[in-house]
């Protein structure tokens, strides 16, 4: 009762006081400011307050989460639109599916190369021991689980939220990133992983996943797949593995790169033939390899190797000897040793091994066994794809392990450049040894002179057609296509005539003598190199080029600065804006001997040499040879899209002067065989060496530009061990021409004859060849408007009886040219000069579309793989 009481009392009292009169809500008001009051109602107030924003705290939270579970619900079903009904049929598709390289026109070229590729086996052909390695040291649980290990994600994930990354990913779950998404790490592709491998343990039994695992997993070194590390590693087949050597293979999954079964090390000369037979390793010496230059000792280990018939081939011998190759040996890494104890440990605790097995295995040694790739028809356009692929992949990111593992095991689809019936009929060609002179088979086996043609369409860059060799077997051989010789007088048109005319400093007609001496600087006197033509006086520079003047060329040459240096300098920085990378920075390539006749220090490739000389078909814009269009994946997502660099030399006008006169060296010089049957205009430039050792010819076409080289091998040894004389190529250039014109002829068949576009601010001038006047029957020549002779002459256009080409060599008496270019012992010299069909000068002449120049070009590496 008295509870109740007070309860009705207490209610009273706050109802009295809440019906108070004024006077009283007054007294209230004049009381509440007293401190004891005042602190009564903050505190009822900060309680009112902390809780409306509890509740406000829960809202938003529930709001949160049910976005976020909204959210979570949606990208599952975004992830899982695509995906597709999992049955060993598809897996079997997909582990047998190889990488395709396509033709220009979608035709198959070729699938990758079989040394390193997976090579798929039934899991009654797998040892015990690599199912138990694998299962025990990737996925423990994997005959518990159904496709994911729920355990195994949570102690993932607690441990990579602590610092320490463990992967959570179980057999079914690899099965999945490998075959049917992708190894990109993304929330999508994780929930495919645990989408897909859920199916898996629904559809396929444990042993169908653990083929397909099995037969896909990347062991390294380009390998995928037990039965391809058997062999790759051991030469021996998957059934036939060690328990040590099935732990290895297991254990390399982890990090591929890191625990290949083999490490690569340097040759000390210690070696015997039984310490490196089947465990050499020959690799590509590219920059991007961090390979270091051959020790002379290696060098030395080079001569060894081949006296114990361990070099396969001339061409790998002659690399190795100059230093472009580098050989290594394999050796077991000692990392992949103490990941293999590991899984042999991991064996032990789970019970799949004794404490003997384990105790034996871990004291096996590992010896490595090399399998030695069976001998094919090479082709340089595969393997010059091959590179680029994998610079490209590797460009993108990938390790150049994963960039291996992906052409060679991944399924992909290369669109090349290549058109298949150039590629035929370049190829034939160089299958018929008449088109080449003193065909023959030397003491060492291999065939000589050898040659190479580069074929590419110059205004997109692409490469149309490509031979690196005669006769040429095994994978990764030498490719002379991208092997730098010594260019000779090709050289003149792109560090000579090009920036002399582009500097205004010449003209077609500009007279200059072709005698001896009369240098502006010492150092030329000095050298005074020997004419190449009669040494009777001026000539003009139409005729110059057209006979191939080396007098000319070098005095034309000092017309471009005010010192040597200054010279120079111009000469190289030309060179360099036409793709030339393999000038050197010593005085080697800093010489007039070197830049203006040829005899440099490395050389050139006919592949620069050919995207060079586009530069001056294409209006005066340089592009990029590239060999491949797309990258993809077997089902069409684009991986790369290859996109030359391209930028401006010269001026179109400067351009079209330069083939204008390159026209003069087919219609009236030396470079006559290059002509084509039907008439198609020609433009182009012989070039050969001392004794015509090397013979070339680079022209184009109003479509194509080709450049041809012929020459003996350097480098190569008897089977006495005693080197071998390179041998002079007969008819010298001439040959060169004549084989480019034979291979060009048949390409153009078909083709439209047309002419070369003149742009604009052309205008052409008939001048005499000898005085370089105006002449009513001299030879129609262009000129940049406001340039080109004013006088007329009265001389005749005709050259004096004894006007040709004599048989003196260019001999530089400088130690400043390494190698001595000239023009051919034999050379094309007509009598009389023909005088050219005067070309048409359209009405309105359209000025070529100037391309863009690219901010950052960039040369692009060719990175290698070892060669096996």
């Amino acid at each position: 009762m008295s509870n109740d009481n007070n309860g009705n009392n207490n209610k009273i009292r706050r109802k009295k006081v809440s019906s108070s009169n004024s006077k009283s809500t007054t007294s209230k008001s004049t009381n509440s400011n007293s401190p004891k009051t005042k602190s009564s109602k903050t505190k009822s107030s900060k309680k009112k307050d902390k809780f409306k924003a509890l509740r406000v705290t829960g809202i938003v939270i529930l709001a949160m989460l049910v976005c976020l579970s909204a959210i979570g619900t949606g990208l599952v079903f975004a992830s899982l639109r695509d995906v597709k009904p999992v049955t060993k049929a598809l897996l079997d598709e997909e582990t047998y599916r190889t990488t395709e390289i396509r033709y220009a026109n979608g035709e198959l070229l070729s699938n990758a190369p079989s040394v390193n590729k997976k090579d798929p086996i039934k899991i009654d052909q797998m040892p015990k021991d690599i199912i138990n390695a694998v299962v025990s040291i990737e996925d423990e649980r994997f005959y518990e689980h159904n496709g994911v290990d729920i355990k195994g994600l949570l102690r993932s994930v607690v441990k990579t939220l602590s610092g320490n990354k463990q992967g959570g990913s179980t057999i079914p779950m690899q099965v999945s990133k490998m075959l049917l998404t992708t190894d990109k790490q993304t929330l999508t592709r994780k929930i495919k992983d645990i989408y897909y491998a859920y199916e898996m343990s629904k559809t396929l039994t444990k042993n169908e996943i653990l083929e397909a695992y099995l037969n896909n997993f990347f062991v390294g070194r380009g390998l995928a797949g037990v039965q391809a590390g058997a062999n790759g590693y051991f030469s021996k087949d998957a059934k036939d593995l060690t328990l040590s050597e099935c732990a290895l293979l297991a254990g390399s999954t982890k990090n591929p790169s890191s625990y290949a079964a083999y490490a690569s090390s340097k040759l000390d000369g210690t070696e015997e033939k039984s310490d490196v037979e089947s465990r050499l390793l020959f690799y590509i010496n590219t920059a991007d390899d961090n390979l270091d230059d051959p020790t002379q000792v290696e060098l030395d280990m080079v001569d060894k190797l081949n006296e114990w018939g361990l070099i396969p081939s001339q061409d790998t011998y002659k690399q190795l000897k100059s230093g472009t190759m580098v050989v290594r040996k394999a050796v077991s890494n000692p990392k992949a040793i103490e990941r293999r104890n590991i899984v042999l440990g991991k064996m032990l605790e789970l019970g799949y091994i004794s404490q003997s097995e384990y105790n034996e295995a871990v004291a096996e040694p590992i010896n490595i066994k090399l399998p030695k790739a069976a001998d094919k028809v090479s082709s340089s356009v595969e393997d010059l794809i091959e590179y680029k692929v994998i610079d490209a992949l590797v460009e993108q990111g990938h390790t150049k392990d994963e960039a291996y593992n992906m052409f060679y095991n991944g399924g992909l689809r290369i669109d090349t450049t290549i058109d298949p019936t150039m590629q035929e009929t370049l190829e034939k060609e160089y299958e018929n040894d008449n088109n080449f002179p003193n065909s023959r088979v030397d003491s060492d086996g291999s065939h000589q002179p050898q040659s190479s043609m580069v074929i590419l369409d110059y205004r997109t860059g692409q490469i149309k057609a490509l031979v690196g060799g005669r006769h040429i077997t095994g994978r990764k051989t030498l490719n002379r296509a991208t092997t730098p010789q010594q260019p000779g007088s090709t050289i003149k048109p792109l560090s000579v005539y090009t920036p002399a005319i582009d500097t205004l400093k010449i003209t077609q007609s500009t007279a200059v003598s072709d005698a001896m001496g009369g240098y502006k600087f010492k150092d030329n006197n000095r050298w005074n190199p020997k004419t190449t033509t009669s040494g009777s006086g001026s000539m003009s520079l139409r005729k110059a080029l057209a006979y191939s003047s080396n007098t000319i060329a070098a005095k034309t040459a000092e017309m471009l600065g005010s010192t040597y240096e200054e010279c120079v300098d111009i000469m190289i920085g030309y060179l360099r804006e036409f793709g030339i990378t393999t000038l050197q920075s010593d005085s080697m390539d800093r010489s007039f001997a070197s830049l203006t006749l040829g005899g440099m220090s490395q050389g050139v490739s006919p592949l620069e040499m050919a995207a060079a000389y586009g530069t001056l078909a294409n209006g005066g814009t340089y592009i990029e040879p590239t060999i491949f269009t797309t990258i993809s994946t077997y089902d069409g997502q684009l991986i790369v899209k290859n996109t030359p660099e391209e930028h401006r030399v010269v001026d179109a006008e400067v351009a079209y002067v330069l083939t204008d006169m390159l026209q003069a060296v087919v219609t009236e010089g030396t470079g006559k065989k290059a002509a084509l049957s039907n008439g198609m205009p020609v433009a182009g430039k012989t070039g050969t060496t001392n004794n015509s050792l090397d013979a070339w010819f680079v022209g184009y076409t109003p479509y194509y530009v080709g450049a041809t080289y012929i020459g003996d091998d350097a480098g190569r040894k008897n089977p006495n061990g005693n080197t071998i004389s390179r041998k002079s190529i007969s008819g010298g250039s001439g040959s060169a021409a004549k084989l480019w014109s034979t291979v060009m002829d048949k390409i153009h068949k078909n083709l439209t004859k047309t002419k070369f576009k003149v742009p604009k601010n052309i205008y052409f001038a008939r001048i005499n060849l000898i005085d370089g006047g105006r002449s009513s029957s001299g030879s129609n020549a262009a000129f940049i408007t406001g340039t080109g002779p004013s006088r007329y002459t009265s001389q005749s256009t005709k050259p004096s009886k004894t006007e040709e080409n004599n048989s003196q060599t260019e001999t530089p008496t400088t130690p400043e040219a390494p190698t001595t270019p000239e023009t051919p012992t034999t050379p094309e010299t007509p009598t009389t000069p023909e005088t050219p069909t005067t070309p048409e000068v359209p009405t309105t002449p359209e000025a070529p579309t100037t391309p863009e120049v690219p901010a950052t070009p960039e040369a692009p590496a060719t990175p290698e793989a070892p060669v096996q």
